[in-house]
């Protein structure tokens, strides 16, 4: 059959469905006038109608075997009424009972005899198994003015022993107060591709549609009380108005398929497009199934419809619209809208807060979002945040709507409009997103005037608070610094996020975004927390950096910083969103001689510049600072791996190359960090800052021998480099964090060409200290006294070695010490690094004559 005549036949046959109840009701009224004239005195109660066949009594088909009529239902067609009917048999015997024996015939009260057929799903159920039940449904043709209290269900079973070889074992008679008509609020138990199934409408509910159309949708509930899967029944929907006008239903996206396992149950959307004009009141729903091949439409239910449900979908400005999805309310909510305006066309951000207030887990449908302006434009905005999306009760969600339209952007002439989502099943022309049977039904289920836009507020120096599934937090911008990075810059915004609830709550899993004038930032983005974990009790705050890099040279007057849900690999929700200045605040300055105390509670670390050290060079400079950080918490603690720069006064910047020990100071101890970079000569020294910052890579804090990509939390303190004065005597020397005073110094003359250096010293090391391995070398300069120099190059903290009275030997070979008798030479201490020196001290001795071998003395044999 093609799908026009199965439309109509379906129309028509609905029409003899309601008919069956008027045809009950005019049979009570034809008892009521009987028995008044019979006594018309008398008050006949008015006869109850029933929705049951449970009371009538069981046919016996055995000695322990019974059969029952459960089911009777009449559909009519061009061609006369469809009757089907259900038996329901009962084997209570030891062996299977053989259904050859037994059949159904139905007969009228006038005498006429039907011979009704087996379904064709029911045609391979030859016996029934000791113990069990089978149902078997009949279906059979009668004439238009047939009714079912006028029919007599026969149970048959064979007699050879009777005439015709046949014996009625007993007959089922529905009385004309029956009603195939299920009651409001009821449930109807129906059989679909053999199982059974309770049928119970939920609600039936109206949405404004367009050109004088209202959408109908009515909610259905199946639940498979079998012990199978159901799989795709081919069942059809109609509504039947009071009026007698029948339309077919259209299941909507969600209702497309039919897979319900055993003792599961399926909610069903079922659509169909109306004239407002047409009434709802009193409307039933009718369900029938097709059968074979020949694709039979045979009556399955009818069930009264309750009263529809008109809902007023649109929304003022801040106020919550509520959504039934399955009978669960879903609170929507716009709570914000941003607009800006750039170039004749506008970005439009919103956010939407969906909470479940039901008690049941709901799955979000993926609605589509519109934004209308006031003179019919729509633009349709995109997003994925529906997409699996599944809230459990009392779960808050907050989703992030945004697009760019033509426009001026006078968000008071706009409404957003949420939309169900449309059929996209199979048989969808790709071109029109139009099913194959030619109905789509997209509604609105919320329409939403916008809230105006924040005044602007700077996150900076205000905190913003938003409330979600995971609790209620308060954010805030703490700082927003521009730092140098190879040849481009790192915007790094310090963000803390307070827990603003009276519980524990935890964060969920969070990435950032920037958008600069506009435009989104798509490159390389961090977020890292300063503290492991994301449970914050009541009350407490954590803190996180979001960094992006940029080009050095790029401008900037605006700036949004925003922290996204992460939903998937691919998706985020926005979480919240906060606007800044665009300016960028100063790195905060550190005078020469002060400290900066970082971290708080049980984690503060002081930091400052030691000291800064030039070293020439010839074509350029050697600055080196060393930096102090001291442990000022009660445990072994510290920053992890630093970074910085070298900042000139006219804004130049030179990355610097640092050496840091990697173990964590204890409590009390410092440890030195060694910062240097080569400058040009041109450079102003005296107006050096160096910028400092915590190392990050892989969204966490550097530590070991890791490789920063990134830093963050910089502060600039002031580094002019000091003046090393030449030591006049070899006593009490700084070589951080050592300390050298030479005791004593020996050049023994021995007559030979070779001179022996003696230093007696002694070299002691700051404990508290941790430092990395010194690359200073100290470089020992032994002038004679024509000027000629020697040097010996040696390792702090090896060659020489920390102690009291500690030696240390060389030589110097030479020929002209082999002929010198006495004089002086002159001892020099240069601290060497990177191959540039600064002379530390020096100190002038005389030469150790006592290792000289003694002369013989000269006999002169001619005195005599």
């Amino acid at each position: 059959m093609d799908q026009k005549k199965m439309v109509v036949s379906l129309l028509a046959s609905a029409m003899l469905i309601s008919s069956t109840v008027g045809t009950v009701m005019a049979a009570n009224t034809t008892t009521k006038s009987s028995a008044n004239s019979s006594d018309s005195k008398a008050t006949t109660p008015k006869k109850q109608v029933i929705h049951t066949l449970g009371y009538l009594a069981p046919v016996k088909v055995n000695a322990r075997s019974t059969v029952r009529l459960t089911d009777v239902n009449i559909l009519a067609q061009d061609d006369g009424n469809v009757v089907t009917y259900t038996l329901s048999y009962q084997n209570n015997d030891s062996k299977p009972l053989m259904m050859i024996d037994y059949w159904s015939k139905v007969k009228t009260n006038g005498g006429t005899v039907f011979s009704p057929k087996l379904i064709a799903k029911d045609q391979e159920k030859k016996s029934i198994s000791p113990g069990s039940t089978v149902d078997l449904t009949y279906v059979m043709k009668a004439g238009r003015e047939v009714k079912i209290s006028d029919l007599n269900f026969l149970i048959v079973k064979w007699d050879f022993s009777q005439a015709n070889y046949e014996r009625t074992l007993g007959k089922f008679n529905v009385p004309a107060s029956y009603s195939i008509i299920t009651p409001v609020g009821k449930p109807k138990t129906v059989r679909l591709s053999d199982s059974a199934v309770k049928v119970k409408v939920a609600g039936i509910k109206v949405y404004p549609g367009e050109d004088k159309n209202q959408y109908v949708k009515i909610g259905v509930n199946l639940n498979n009380i079998s012990y199978k899967l159901l799989e795709n029944p081919n069942i059809k929907w109609i509504l039947r108005t009071p009026s007698g006008a029948n339309y077919p239903l259209t299941p909507d996206k969600d209702s497309a398929t039919v897979s319900i396992q055993a003792q599961a149950n399926k909610s069903l959307g079922l659509m169909a497009s109306l004239p407002t004009s047409v009434k709802l009141q009193k409307s039933e729903l009718l369900l029938v199934e097709e059968q074979g091949e020949e694709k039979s439409v045979l009556p399955v239910a009818a069930l009264q419809l309750p009263e529809a449900s008109k809902s007023n979908v649109e929304v003022t400005a801040n106020q919550a619209n509520i959504i039934s999805i399955d009978g669960q309310p879903l609170s929507t909510l716009l709570s914000s809208s941003r607009v800006r305006v750039e170039d004749e066309e506008y970005t439009l951000n919103m956010q939407m807060v969906l909470k479940n207030e039901g008690k049941k887990a709901i799955k979000v449908p993926t609605y589509s979002f519109e934004v209308r302006t006031a003179d019919g434009t729509i633009n349709p905005i995109e997003t994925k945040a529906l997409d699996n999306l599944k809230l459990n009760p009392g779960d808050i969600k907050t989703i992030k709507l945004s697009g760019t339209f033509q426009g001026d952007g006078d968000t008071s002439k706009m409404k957003l409009y949420v939309m169900s989502p449309k059929d996209k099943t199979e048989g969808t022309d790709t071109t029109t997103a139009t099913p194959a049977n030619g109905l789509v039904f997209s509604y609105p289920v919320g329409v939403y005037t916008l809230p105006e836009s924040p005044s602007g507020g700077d996150a900076l120096t205000t905190e913003t608070v938003i409330k979600n599934n995971k609790g209620t937090f308060g954010v805030s911008i703490g700082s927003l610094q521009r730092l140098p990075w190879l040849d481009s810059d790192i915007i790094a915004a310090k963000v803390t996020i307070r827990n603003a609830s009276t519980k524990t709550v935890q964060l969920p899993e969070l990435e950032a975004m920037f958008i600069i004038d506009s435009a989104q930032i798509d490159g390389d983005k961090k977020l890292i927390y300063t503290q492991s974990g994301k449970l914050l009790g009541a009350g407490m705050t954590t803190e996180a950096y979001l960094l992006t890099k940029i080009p050095s040279d790029l401008r900037m007057s605006r700036l949004e910083i925003s922290l996204n849900e992460k939903v998937s690999e691919e998706e985020t929700n926005e979480w919240i969103t906060l606007d800044t200045s665009g300016l960028i605040q100063p790195v905060s300055f550190v005078a020469k001689g002060r400290t900066y105390t970082s971290g708080t509670g049980d984690k503060e670390t002081e930091m400052g510049a030691r000291r800064t050290i030039r070293y020439p060079g010839a074509s350029s400079d050697i600055v080196y600072t060393e930096f102090e950080m001291t442990n000022k918490s009660l445990r072994q603690s510290g920053l992890g791996k630093l970074v910085a720069y070298y900042k000139s006064a006219d804004g130049q910047y030179y990355r610097a190359t640092a050496k840091q020990s990697e173990r964590l100071p204890g409590p009390g101890q410092k440890s030195i960090v060694t910062f240097w970079a080569k400058l040009p000569k041109s450079v102003t020294f005296s107006d050096l800052k160096l910028v400092v910052g915590e190392g990050v890579a892989d969204g966490k804090f550097v530590t070991g021998e890791g490789e920063a990509t990134a830093y963050v939390n910089a502060m600039a303190f002031e580094v002019p480099p000091v003046s090393i004065n030449v030591q006049t005597s070899l006593s009490n020397i700084d070589l951080y964090p050592y300390n050298l005073t030479a005791n004593s110094v020996r050049a023994y003359l021995a007559g030979t060409t070779s001179v022996q250096i003696e230093m007696n010293y002694t070299l002691t090391r700051s404990e508290e200290t941790e430092m990395a391995e010194n690359e200073h070398k100290l470089i020992i300069t032994f002038t004679d006294q024509t000027g000629k120099t020697y040097e010996k190059e040696l390792t702090v903290g090896t060659d020489i070695k920390v102690g009291k009275n500690q030696t240390i030997t060389w030589s110097i070979e030479d020929s002209i010490f082999e002929k010198l008798r006495g004089g002086s030479y002159r001892i020099s201490l240069d601290d060497q690094f990177q191959g540039q020196r600064i002379r530390l001290a020096e100190q002038s001795y005389g030469y150790d004559v006592t290792k000289l071998p003694k002369e013989e003395p000269i006999i002169n044999f001619d005195s005599k």
